[in-house]
């Protein structure tokens, strides 16, 4: 078939009958995606950046696993900014300490399988929205698929709460909407936000 198809591969270049891969930065297994362990080594041995190329650097690493993140530490996008005099102070460390943290005890990511079920949890702060993709397993068992998360503009910033609210939603609809779209059993979304709940019947 390969060969009907133009295709061809080198017997170096693929494994047969094996538990786990690595593919494209992250080892696939019987039990989902996690992230590999030589890239996280490389993220937690990542110097103190003493220049913004650093820390750009750093988050563009970083931003390559964002899906097994919770949200990208807000500080450390700070000095990367277009006429901000290079500062790196307590704040920035914290956050630049956190967020390596956070890539140790990043779980593994289930599958999005489309027969089963989804749920769909957001949130909004003043600076950013946040959501997390989880289908449910065999067990009655909630496992995140992926994260997601955006800063907000500085216009949005102004929005109020009901409105941070909704469009974290709207977000996180649109990101995976190829999954939502195909999948075979209504999906739930869930916010903290309770006025939001009249959504659908408001007038």
């Amino acid at each position: 078939r390969l060969q009907e198809r133009d295709l061809f591969v080198k017997p170096e270049k693929y494994n047969f009958k094996v538990k786990e891969v690595d593919f494209l930065g992250m080892i696939i297994g019987q039990n989902g995606i996690r992230m590999d362990p030589e890239k996280v080594q490389a993220i937690l041995d990542w110097p103190e950046p003493t220049r913004v190329k650093g820390v750009r650097a750093f988050l563009g690493l970083g931003n390559f696993y964002r899906r097994f993140i919770t949200k990208i530490t807000r500080p450390l996008n700070d000095p990367t900014k277009k006429d901000i005099i290079w500062h790196w102070g307590a704040k920035e460390q914290e956050a630049f300490d956190k967020l390596k943290q956070a890539f140790t005890t990043a779980p593994i990511l289930a599958f999005p399988e489309l027969d089963k079920e989804f749920r769909l949890e957001t949130n909004s702060s003043d600076f950013a929205t946040g959501a997390v993709l989880s289908i449910k397993c065999p067990d009655n068992l909630w496992r995140p698929c992926a994260y997601l998360s955006h800063s907000l503009l500085p216009t949005e910033r102004n929005y109020q709460i009901y409105d941070k609210e909704m469009l974290a939603i709207i977000r996180a609809l649109e990101h995976w909407r190829h999954y939502l779209e195909g999948a075979r059993h209504q999906f739930e979304i869930w916010t903290n936000h309770k006025n939001l709940e009249y959504f659908m019947t408001a007038r």
